[in-house]
């Protein structure tokens, strides 16, 4: 080609002056033989990419693309390294830094260390690389190209399945939201015609015992002001009785002195019940008569003892002091309390008869159902942004791997093959057992998406694993790839106690572009 020629002219100028004139001559008449060729062709040196031509023209002096210096165009290639950076030697292996670049036409481009220029070994699926080291290569790009594209058609069709599957995945998540969305509009429905029975029921329960209600509270209330009655008559009396007794010559006046003799009524309880005292308790006067003992009663009734001395001569022949005891005020009998009949026929309606549901509902129910609703949302999975990753809620995906342990002894060498389970439920959390027999191993909990920002739901985080010995909790990262089917394709240990799994799952196929507008070379 033009590219290897032009490469092979400068190569012959640096290494045999004397056949510069013909190579250039050469060059010339074949250029002017294949002009059709060259309108498609772009010369340039070799090692050069097509991106970087304009950095590389004949007709002026070259600069560093670094920018360490300018050097003549003739010195481009010359098999010595002036640049920092080796740019100046794109073809050759002069600088030890430098890059080469292989055309690759029918497959991808792509840049191997100068080093590797001349050695002997093909790098280069074109060839370009060998081009003065004698190595027999052959170009195999169009072959890998075509291996490159059927792998990749390959990878289109699952990709296309994938994004199929994927659509039918989010009708159907779709579509069950909305049944479920209409049976709790259905349920709401219902329940609201059961508020609205319970609430007729309460109203006609509510008419029905009114009538009842009132005459029981009528019957109270007249029976608590009786007993307002008889209390009151009774503290009179007992009042009374008080004077009566505490009037000791029974002058119609109760003095100070009369007092003194009742030693409960002493305020300061000292045992010393002085007639200063007395005087106080009656009000600051000497002497009370009924009316003004009235005014002093509710201060000392509770403390007044109605104690009379009475020398009674027992069967046993002790004396004893009788003391009076107000006769307790007795709460009306069943009799007393039998409800009036009522004025309507309320037995029609007996609280026994009313329907369970429709019972007056208790304000602790409505608590537990509001703790109800709070539980179920703690154990609820978060909600997703996308239908498709639906089906996998309440799902586990299990694969069975092999590990082989060695373990050295003084005589030999024993291998141990263990066999684990893991269990991959996508919304709860992963898991390690032994496959026969023994504990499982909580490998961590759904914690979170961790994708990139481009993709977040690429990779999911699960965390607080069971505790590694004298280490951290066990935890892993699940990264999702396009696949038809839903399986766990492999687990590993990257790091201690923190596990890598691969799973593939037709939630996460996009939309395969088209391959021919990814195999346009752009070097032609």
């Amino acid at each position: 080609s033009f590219i290897s020629l032009f490469g092979t002219v400068k190569c012959v100028e640096n290494t045999n002056k004397g056949r510069f004139f013909i190579a250039m001559a050469s060059s010339y008449l074949l250029v002017m033989f294949l002009g059709a060729v060259t309108a498609v062709e772009v010369l340039r040196p070799r090692g050069v990419p097509l991106s970087k031509r304009q950095f590389y023209e004949e007709n002026r002096p070259f600069t560093c693309l670094d920018g360490s210096g300018t050097i003549a165009f003739d010195r481009v290639n010359d098999d010595y390294c002036d640049c920092k950076d080796g740019s100046d030697e794109p073809g050759t292996a002069a600088c030890p830094n430098g890059s080469f670049h292989c055309t690759n036409a029918g497959f991808r481009p792509g840049f191997i260390p100068s080093s590797r220029i001349n050695d002997g070994i093909c790098d280069c699926c074109d060839t370009t690389d060998e081009y003065n080291s004698g190595a027999t290569c052959q170009n195999t790009c169009r072959e890998l190209g075509r291996k490159e594209k059927e792998s990749l058609q390959m990878l289109a069709e699952v990709a296309k399945e994938g994004f199929l599957l994927k659509q039918q995945l989010i009708h159907e998540a779709k579509r069950g939201l909305d049944e479920k969305q209409s049976k709790v509009t259905e349920l709401q429905l219902s329940k609201r015609a059961s508020e609205d029975a319970v609430e007729a029921l309460r109203l006609v329960k509510e008419a029905a015992e009114k009538p009842e209600k009132e005459a029981k509270d009528r019957h109270l209330k007249a029976w608590e002001e009786q007993q307002a009655v008889i209390r009151a008559e009774k503290d009179n009396t007992k009042m009374a009785e008080a004077f009566l007794r505490l009037d000791v010559d029974a002058d119609g006046l109760v003095s100070a002195v009369e007092l003194q003799a009742h030693t409960e009524l002493d305020p300061d309880a000292d045992g010393m019940f002085t007639e200063e005292e007395a005087q106080g308790v009656l009000g600051g006067v000497e002497t009370v008569d009924t009316a003004a003992f009235e005014t002093i009663w509710s201060s000392i009734k509770e403390k007044y003892l109605s104690e009379v001395t009475v020398w009674v001569f027992g069967p046993s022949e002790h004396w004893f002091i009788a003391t009076d005891v107000p006769a307790p005020v007795d709460p009306p009998t069943p009799e007393e309390t039998t409800e009036p009949a009522s004025d309507h026929d309320s037995e029609q309606y007996p609280d026994e008869e009313v329907p369970e549901e429709y019972e007056d509902e208790d304000p602790d129910d409505e608590d537990d159902e509001d703790q109800d609703e709070e539980d179920d949302k703690v154990g609820r999975p978060p909600p997703l942004s996308f239908f498709e990753f639906a089906y996998l809620y309440g799902q586990c995906y299990d694969l069975t791997t092999t590990y082989m342990a060695r373990q050295k002894t003084l005589s030999f060498l024993l291998h141990f093959i263990f066999r684990y389970i893991y269990r991959l439920c996508p919304f709860n959390r992963v898991s390690q057992k032994p496959k026969f027999g023994g504990s499982e191993t909580n490998l961590g909990s759904w914690g979170s998406w961790s994708g990139s920002e481009e993709n977040v739901y690429s990779q999911k985080k699960y965390d607080h694993g069971t505790g590694c010995w004298q280490g951290p909790n066990r935890s892993t990262t699940v990264k999702l790839t396009c696949g038809k089917e839903t399986v766990v394709m492999s687990v590993s240990e990257p790091s201690r106690c923190e596990y890598l799994m691969e799973f593939t799952t037709p939630a996460v196929c996009q939309e395969p572009p088209s391959l021919d507008a990814n195999h346009d070379h752009t070097e032609l």
